[in-house]
């Protein structure tokens, strides 16, 4: 099993057999994109430079290519999972792929007053959301996961 944990400035990835923290966070990515609704090269950099850390991870922690299992925990998770539910969603929940994606395109295209619309989006976090959604998608993209289990 691979955990990662989502952090302010930080994403750590934990297996078995090694630890990697990657120095970029939710915030982080978040203060990088602008525009209301973000601009796509924005995204496309946030999302971008996690994928990139990503092959560190790999390289650093083995099994993360390969282990079947994904759980995830930290910041922005559980409002991830809310939007994708249109309210508080039960823990653990299985976070597909393709629901990822979805909830990403659906935020990252809307603006910041569309966003705190959202059922499950709570005020302080329409713009913390967007880094989130960035890190989980680089995430399930770059180790090629069909789903994740989210734990907040």
């Amino acid at each position: 099993m691979l955990s990662v944990t989502f952090a302010s400035r930080e994403i750590v990835f934990t297996s078995a057999d090694a630890t990697y923290t990657v120095p970029v966070g939710v915030d982080t990515l978040a203060t990088m994109i602008s525009g209301d609704p973000p601009q796509p090269e924005d995204l496309i950099n946030a999302i971008g430079l996690v994928m990139d850390h990503i092959e560190d991870v790999v390289r650093e922690v083995p099994s993360a290519a390969w282990d079947d299992r994904i759980e995830c925990t930290g910041l922005g998770l559980a409002t991830i999972a809310a939007v994708e539910v249109g309210g508080a969603a039960e823990n653990p929940f299985t976070l597909t792929r393709e629901a990822a994606e979805e909830v990403f395109r659906t935020l990252a295209t809307e603006s910041a007053a569309d966003r705190a619309r959202n059922p499950g989006l709570p005020a302080a976090e329409v713009h913390q959301v967007l880094g989130a959604c960035c890190a989980m998608v680089a995430v399930l993209r770059a180790l090629h996961a069909p789903m994740v289990i989210l734990n907040s």
